[in-house]
């Protein structure tokens, strides 16, 4: 195509997706930028105004690092406070849910990430493109508390946080692995308002706690969905609060006894170490 029509913005905004589907970053970001160069009124016409290349170059350059190229195509797309420069981009775009591992492909010739389950967490969003994992995702995801992932822009569907309805975005590609161990405990007589404060004490100090045992089992269908209008699922049930927790043992067990300390109805039944 862009042999064809080499001055053509269509021809390499489709090469650049074709890249980007097949997680050729560097690729992407090249054929991306030279789409941003040819993009005419043209073609802001067809888009609504907004330049999808310029999206696809943040992802592409976010990818490879190449920040002062990231900034320069978040501006291109119209995203307001990101200063040009060439630092990394480390903002506070809010809480957000992403598919790991996504089950369904968005893009033709993608290569799935492939690294475990699917499974949806909560992240903490640094850029238009990545995110840092707040969950303690499940083993079986292949992911650890902490870990950075690459993330699309369309909404996959959407989950509730308060009274806010939020976009889930899928993973692209994991770009850092945080290394931290996760662990499971089990603990019994504990209610919400003890597992909240578990959770406060543990992330006050840098660690990660996500009560396992509540975690809702979906079909595909509701999690590319909005859960809360689709149809039900069985809640998950145990006698036991199962918690995966992420960071060293000693830190844990510190947390673990601090909290247990006022707490003599509830009981911990076991800490194991997972990955």
């Amino acid at each position: 195509m862009v042999e064809v029509a080499p001055e053509e913005f269509g021809a390499w905004f489709e090469a650049g997706l074709y890249s980007k589907a097949r997680g050729e970053w560097a690729e992407s970001a090249e054929r991306n930028a030279r789409a941003v160069e040819l993009f005419t009124a043209k073609d802001a016409r067809v888009y609504d105004g907004v330049n999808p290349a310029a999206w696809n170059l943040g992802i592409a350059a976010t990818a490879v690092g190449d920040w002062a190229a990231a900034r320069r195509a978040w501006a291109a797309y119209g995203i307001e406070g990101i200063e040009q420069g060439a630092e990394p981009i480390d903002g506070n775009f809010g809480l957000t849910p992403v598919r790991l591992n996504p089950d369904r492909p968005t893009l033709k010739h993608q290569v799935p990430v492939g690294i475990g389950d699917t499974e949806v967490v909560w992240c903490w969003r640094r850029s238009p493109a990545h995110a840092v994992i707040a969950s303690v995702p499940l083993p079986e995801s292949g992911h650890r508390f902490r870990d950075v992932v690459l993330h699309d822009g369309e909404p996959k569907g959407y989950r509730r946080r308060g009274d806010q309805e939020v976009a889930v975005f899928d993973e692209l590609a994991r770009l850092d692995e945080s290394g931290l161990e996760t662990w499971q405990a089990q603990v019994l007589g504990a209610g919400p308002d003890d597992l909240s404060e578990l959770e406060d004490l543990v992330g006050s100090r840098g660690l990660g706690m996500e009560e396992w045992s509540g975690i809702r089992l979906m079909c595909s269908d509701c999690s590319h969905g909005t859960p809360e209008v689709a149809h039900d699922h069985p809640p998950a049930s145990s006698d036991a609060a199962v918690i995966g927790l992420a960071g060293s043992e000693a830190e844990l067990r510190d947390c673990l006894e601090i909290w247990l300390a006022d707490r003599p109805g509830i009981t911990l039944a076991e800490l194991t170490f997972v990955w």
